[in-house]
C-alpha cells in the first residue's frame, strides 16, 4: 500500500512537472516579439524569436507582436480647400521598433492598429487635403503624398511605429466635379481648334494680299515679254467672241 501511494505520489509530481515545463516554454516566430506580463502588469521583458523560457502556470503571460513591415489599407474621404469631396484609397506601409513593442502594449494596446494607425491616417489626410483646391489635387498629387507621408511620420513616431512608405491610389472626386472637368476639357479643345482656324485664315488672307499686290501690270506684261516666242498674234482685241483677223 506504501508503495502504490509513492507511486501515485511520482505520478502527480510527474505531471506538476510536465505541466510546468509545457506552460513554461514560449515560442516566438520569425520577426516577432513577445511581451512578458505577470498577472497582466507589464514586466518591460521581451522575447526574440525562438525559444524562451518564462514563470509556468499562468504567471507570465505573452503577448506576441509583429514587427515586419505591416501594410495598412484605409479608404477615406476628404474635402478640398474649395468644398470639392474627394475620396481616396490611402495604402500605408509602417513598422514597430524593436524595444518600443513593451510601450506600445502598456499605453496602447494590441488593437494599436484601430485604435492609432488608422484614424491617424484619415486624420492627416483630411487635414492635407483641404490645403489644396480640387484642381491641385490632381496636378500636385505628389505633393499631397509627401506632405501626408512626413506629417504621419511625425504622428506615429512617439509611439515606436515607423512609417516606411505611403501610396495614394484610386483617387476621385465627385460627378459634378468630374463633369466639370470634363466640360473644361472639351471648351479648351474647342477653342485652341477656333485660334487654329483663325490663324490659318489670317495666314491665307495675308498669302493672297501679297500675291495680289505682286501681280501688278508692269509685272504682268514683262511676263509676256519673256515668254513671247517671236510671232506676231493672229487676232486683235480683248474679247474673245469679236476678235478681228489680222490675215
Amino acid at each position: 500500500m506504501l508503495k502504490n501511494r509513492k507511486t501515485a505520489i511520482l505520478g502527480v509530481v510527474g505531471i506538476i512537472l510536465l505541466v510546468a515545463l509545457v506552460t513554461s516554454i514560449k515560442q516566438v516566430g520569425t520577426g516577432q516579439v513577445g511581451v512578458v506580463t505577470q498577472f497582466g502588469k507589464v514586466t518591460g521583458r521581451e522575447l526574440n524569436e525562438g525559444l524562451s523560457l518564462i514563470a509556468p502556470f499562468g504567471i507570465n503571460s505573452v503577448t506576441v507582436y509583429d514587427i515586419k513591415v505591416q501594410k495598412e489599407t484605409v479608404s477615406s474621404t476628404a474635402a478640398s480647400q474649395d468644398l470639392q469631396d474627394v475620396s481616396s484609397e490611402i495604402v500605408l506601409n509602417y513598422q514597430v521598433e524593436r524595444g518600443s513593442v513593451s510601450r506600445i502594449h502598456q499605453t496602447i494596446g494590441a488593437l494599436y492598429v484601430d485604435k492609432i494607425v488608422t484614424p491617424a491616417i484619415n486624420e492627416v489626410f483630411k487635414a492635407a487635403s483641404a490645403k489644396y483646391t480640387a484642381s491641385q489635387l490632381i496636378t500636385e498629387r505628389s505633393k499631397l503624398k509627401a506632405e501626408t507621408y512626413g506629417t504621419l511620420s511625425e504622428r506615429l513616431k512617439p509611439y515606436g511605429i515607423r512609417v516606411s512608405e505611403l501610396s495614394i491610389v484610386d483617387f476621385k472626386f465627385s460627378a459634378n466635379f468630374g463633369k466639370a472637368i470634363e466640360e473644361k476639357q472639351v471648351a479648351q479643345q474647342n477653342a485652341e481648334r477656333a485660334k487654329f482656324n483663325l490663324e490659318a485664315a489670317k495666314t491665307d488672307a495675308e498669302a493672297q494680299r501679297a500675291q495680289s499686290e505682286t501681280l501688278t501690270s508692269e509685272y504682268l506684261q514683262k511676263q509676256a515679254i519673256e515668254k513671247w516666242d517671236g510671232k506676231m498674234p493672229t487676232y486683235i482685241g480683248g474679247g474673245s467672241v469679236f476678235n478681228i483677223p489680222l490675215q
